[in-house]
């Protein structure tokens, strides 16, 4: 630390302390593989529920199960604050994590659950905010252990010194930040409902027949099974345009925003769309916007759409619907790739050609359905972008105030610094 940052540090009574001294990390159990499920009474915590800059992260219906027998000091609680002590993918180290609920998630040996806080020095979502600096986290991975996958320990994270400010001002920074995050947490709670929405009535509609008007139309025989009459089965190459992604040198790829966006695969792939980070001056094999974009090397069939024009790699492909009506070309996609590395009717691929993507046989129903459906999800789709593009902006600026404020370089008013001493004044009894 610099001198001029530490007079500014003492200045304002941020005092040097070892993490140690603050909390104690308990280590998790290790949970027997024979008893994990896709369905059970409880979730198994991994390195994978956690976000690379932080935070909670639901894995929905890819989640562990157990059903096996569970030791009573392993099930978390709502508010426990958990570190990734694996780095299962790089960066994830250090990261921290509260859990959302009670008596559902496990405690797995992967992870330390933070059971002991000095309260009268440390604030539990200040430590929180803490853990997802970078700064922390960089001398979390400098400590760590293991060559492919690092590992750290609650002894050599105790050993960390940080400065920490006084606690009203703790609890300023802690407040201000979770500001950010409960708006999106509210947007995340939005786009799944939309989601669950738009993939609802596609399996009404096109799963179980139950589209409007199904009663007075028979099924008919078909190469994907009993259909409604006067529907049709069609390869996807016959609907769609389809690119194969091919990637250029790597001596034209840049992280300054030089050309456009680059994607090699699935590596910055968001929920729903991608996240650019990598830029590519040589525009070879393009997606446009609105493009479904495919990963064709494991994990194959996982799905995300481009929001505008990019580079696509040799593990995408892009698909554009001939007619527009990429909603439900993308559901249908979505139901066919249901489960990672597989196609269709089950077959587990390492990688997929682009005879293989061109020959993907496709529900095509009649006009009007399809029609009405993309009149009904087309609106949904356009929020969905737009919740999306807002917690991306939320997350950048909760990111950028994040160090600035943990580090002291960003000031805090002084009415958060004489706010806890004022309250206590205010409950003091007066004087008779």
């Amino acid at each position: 630390m610099s001198v001029a940052l530490e007079q500014k540090v003492s200045l304002r009574g941020w005092r040097e302390a070892r993490l140690g001294e603050l909390i104690h990390i308990k280590h998790g159990y290790a949970f027997k593989g024979e008893y994990f499920s896709d369905s059970g009474p409880f979730v198994v915590l991994t390195p994978g529920n956690f976000y690379d800059e932080g935070g909670f992260k639901d894995k929905g219906d890819k989640e562990k199960r157990y059903v096996g027998e569970v030791p009573k000091d392993f099930i978390l609680k709502q508010g426990d604050l958990l570190i990734a002590m694996t780095e299962q993918a790089e960066g994830l180290l250090g990261s921290s994590a509260i859990v959302p609920s009670d008596d559902l998630y496990l405690h797995n040996q992967r992870l330390g659950l933070v059971t002991e806080i000095n309260k009268a020095r440390i604030d539990r979502r200040f430590l929180y905010y803490l853990f997802n600096t970078r700064l922390i986290r960089q001398r979390i991975r400098a400590s760590a252990s293991g060559t492919k996958v690092r590992h750290t320990s609650p002894s050599r994270i105790y050993e960390l010194s940080v400065s920490v400010p006084p606690f009203s001002v703790q609890r300023w920074i802690g407040q201000m930040l979770s500001g950010y995050d409960e708006l999106i947490e509210n947007n995340t709670r939005r786009i799944k409902i939309l989601e669950g929405m738009a993939q609802a009535l596609y399996r009404a509609w096109f799963v179980h027949f139950r589209f409007p008007g199904h009663e007075t139309i028979k099924l008919a025989d078909s190469s994907l099974g009993k259909i409604p009459s006067g529907w049709g089965i069609k390869r996807l190459a016959d609907i769609c345009g389809i690119v194969m992604g091919q990637s250029p040198k790597s001596e034209y790829y840049n992280d300054t925003g030089v050309g456009l966006p680059f994607h090699q695969g699935v590596t910055d792939f968001g929920d729903r769309f991608p996240v650019d980070r990598v830029y590519c001056t040589v525009e070879n094999r393009i997606a446009e916007k609105d493009d479904i974009l495919c990963s064709v090397r494991a994990p194959v069939g996982r799905l995300n759409i481009s929001t505008k024009r990019i580079v696509i790699g040799r593990g995408l492909c892009a698909i554009r619907c001939k007619t527009g009506e990429h909603p439900f070309v993308f559901q249908q996609l979505k139901e066919k790739f249901r489960e990672e590395d597989t196609m269709g009717g089950g077959t587990i691929f390492k990688s997929v050609t682009k005879d293989d993507m061109h020959g993907i046989k496709t529900l095509w129903p009649a006009e009007s359905i399809r029609g009405r459906y993309d009149q009904c999800v087309a609106p949904m789709f356009c929020e969905l972008e737009n919740l999306t593009l807002i917690n991306s902006n939320l997350r950048r600026t909760r990111d950028l105030l994040l160090p600035k404020l943990i580090s002291g370089e960003l000031s805090v008013p002084p009415r958060a610094q004489t706010q806890r001493r004022n309250s206590h004044a205010r409950r003091k009894p007066h004087a008779s």
